[in-house]
């Protein structure tokens, strides 16, 4: 007598497509379900870095813009503290939830990541109070899975500008 059923075997592999398709899916829902979160944070990063500018102006001292690698922390504070007696403002901000910063070139962040709470704070850029920067800087970030953004700052005109990975293009 033959019994109608599946067997243990085609059970297993249907669970394991099941699995399979699941994995594939899930960042690309994610992205679809939060599409705003990496924008969120280029704009965070941009108006932050505009705003630390103005303030070096304002105030007529240098200001530097600080995060933590592997984080997803930044800090503005004056860079002349061990100069200059008037406490000025430390201001700390936080990207939108999932983004961090990742180092230079990175490509795609590792889809593992997640910000790490080391607290330690590395100096990006420093705005002087004539409009200027230090230096030239670029800076990554992005979310898991997906491909890291970078913001390029010119240190001469304060521009700045998002650069394509792997075209080394600005725009």
């Amino acid at each position: 007598m033959r019994r109608s059923g599946f067997t243990l075997m085609e059970m297993a592999l249907v669970l394991m497509i099941v699995v399979v398709a699941a994995g594939i899916a899930l960042p690309l829902v994610d992205s679809l379900l939060h599409p705003n979160q990496l924008a969120a944070a280029i704009d965070a990063v941009r108006t932050n870095w505009e705003a630390t500018r103005a303030r070096a102006e304002t105030e007529g001292r240098p200001y530097r813009f600080s995060v933590t690698e592997g984080g997803n922390t930044f800090r503005i504070e004056p860079d002349d503290a061990d100069v200059n007696q008037e406490p000025g403002y430390t201001i700390d901000g936080v990207l939108p939830e999932t983004c961090l910063f990742v180092p230079n070139g990175t490509g795609m962040v590792d889809p593992a990541a997640t910000p790490s709470g080391s607290g330690n704070f590395t100096t990006v850029a420093v705005f002087l109070p004539d409009g200027t920067a230090r230096d030239n800087v670029e800076l990554s970030f992005g979310r898991p899975g997906l491909m890291a953004v970078t913001l390029r700052l010119q240190f001469v005109t304060g521009v700045i500008s998002r650069v394509d990975q792997g075209k080394g293009v600005s725009r």
